[in-house]
């Protein structure tokens, strides 16, 4: 593994980080019930990751203007979760779950604006496939976890390093990560035509892309989940440090 890119900026950069928004089945004290309440989900380990890189993490509410977000933001990170709406890419949508039209929206309007505006984006699993569909791209619909490395094989141990990925000389990757590294592995979906301007620069051994990276901007997305694994992975060292530039 590489060195993790990391500086300690005398002001802390803001790296904002999406959630996903459902009703609460919540039970109030009193016994009121919250259940047609909105809940903002966060998973904790994007922010502390980020934290522990150097960076001030702002968890960020689906509001209806994200563009705001962006004027004061260093840094996004694009999390996991749910598959991009297959109408966005023309795909089948027999193969899709837990699609939300209003995260789509939301998250792609972020990006644009990023992109737009020269903040570092850093997309993990599904902030991988938004890069990708936002600039054009298609999706694999569905891996079938008997099938090559297995991706989308559930696993008691969300942390269990599963497969080889193996990174292009002179990307990004390859400079944070070396030649090869073992990710842990949950996906059933996947690049398949990368977008505008977007260098597929990891791969799994099965042939499964697991790196992109933007030619021009300061954008790069990976399939794992770094945030979940032991150690600091260096994509949130990276992100720190080129959103304290």
């Amino acid at each position: 593994m590489g060195t993790v890119l990391r500086t300690v900026p005398l002001v802390a950069p803001l790296v904002g980080i999406t959630g996903r928004t459902s009703l609460g089945a919540v039970l109030a004290p009193g016994g009121l019930h919250l259940s047609d309440s909105p809940v903002d989900w966060f998973f904790g380990e994007y922010a502390r990751r980020v934290r522990e890189a150097g960076g001030l993490p702002i968890e960020l509410p689906m509001i209806d203007d994200p563009v705001a977000f962006v004027e004061r933001l260093d840094a996004v990170l694009l999390t996991g979760g749910g598959d991009v709406d297959p109408e966005r890419w023309k795909g089948p949508s027999d193969s899709s779950v837990m699609v939300s039209a209003e995260r789509d929206e939301f998250e792609f309007a972020l990006l644009e604006a990023a992109l737009e505006a020269g903040v570092p984006v850093l997309g993990i699993c599904r902030g991988l496939q938004v890069i990708n569909v936002f600039l054009g791209g298609t999706l694999v619909p569905h891996l079938e976890w008997a099938e090559g490395d297995g991706h989308s094989k559930r696993t008691r141990d969300r942390t269990e390093r599963r497969h080889r990925v193996d990174c292009d000389p002179g990307s990004m990757l390859h400079h944070l990560y070396g030649p090869t590294m073992m990710v842990n592995s949950f996906h059933h979906q996947a690049v398949d035509q990368p977008g505008t301007a977007l260098q597929i620069t990891a791969r799994s051994e099965d042939g499964t892309v697991e790196g992109v990276e933007h030619e021009s901007s300061k954008v790069l997305g990976v399939q794992w989940h770094p945030e979940m694994l032991a150690e600091l992975e260096p994509v949130f060292g990276w992100l720190v440090g080129v959103a304290s530039e």
